[in-house]
């Protein structure tokens, strides 16, 4: 859960562009596994939005976990069925067992008291109607893999997007290659962004 308010935003409309695009290349364009990725990728768009707000942490765990460890094992396993871009594949298969991870060491890295450092400040907000955040200590070896993963996302989105305007350079047009390379960069960044929160 993002505490920051523009920040929460920013996430919620980046994640929710990017499972947008992810539906419409599964409905206009690929094959029936490029389908199935692109719905994996929507579904955890969709997850990412509701990790950025304080309802999340009252959605069940369990089947979020089962659900991204199944995803990353899809991605993982399609070079068994010929797909040669194993990066790639590494990347998505990551990013899925980092959804997994995440949902799963969410409620130790957030446990602690409300954001409020006074009893006064915490019921001049329960007055204006705003949500209760929680604040708290990570476990050092939560901190450790979600410093770990906050860098590698972050250089894998940054190589994402210098590959999207590599390929994109000239065109009159944004093709559909070039808008996946960079919704794919977009992904990435946004889990480096989680990864952090988690620090």
């Amino acid at each position: 859960m993002i505490t920051e308010v523009g920040l929460r935003w920013i996430v919620t409309v980046a994640f929710a562009a990017a499972g947008a695009f992810c539906l419409y290349r599964c409905v206009r364009h690929g094959s029936a596994v490029h389908r199935v990725c692109d719905v994996l990728h929507a579904l955890m768009c969709a997850a990412m939005v509701a990790m950025a707000w304080p309802g999340a942490m009252n959605v069940a765990r369990i089947p979020q976990i089962v659900f991204f460890a199944v995803a990353a094992l899809w991605f993982a396993g399609m070079p068994v069925m010929g797909r040669k871009n194993w990066l790639s594949l590494g990347h998505h298969a990551l990013m899925m067992a980092g959804m997994a991870w995440m949902v799963l060491v969410m409620s130790w890295a957030m446990s602690g008291p409300v954001t409020s450092a006074s009893a006064s400040g915490e019921h001049a907000g329960m007055a204006m109607g705003g949500t209760t955040t929680m604040i708290g200590d990570a476990p050092a070896h939560v901190t450790i893999v979600a410093g770990v993963l906050a860098v590698v996302f972050l250089v894998a989105g940054i190589s994402w997007l210098a590959r999207a305007i590599d390929t994109g350079r000239g065109d009159s047009t944004l093709r559909l290659r070039t808008a996946g390379l960079t919704v794919n960069g977009v992904m990435s960044l946004g889990m480096a962004l989680m990864a952090t929160v988690l620090i």
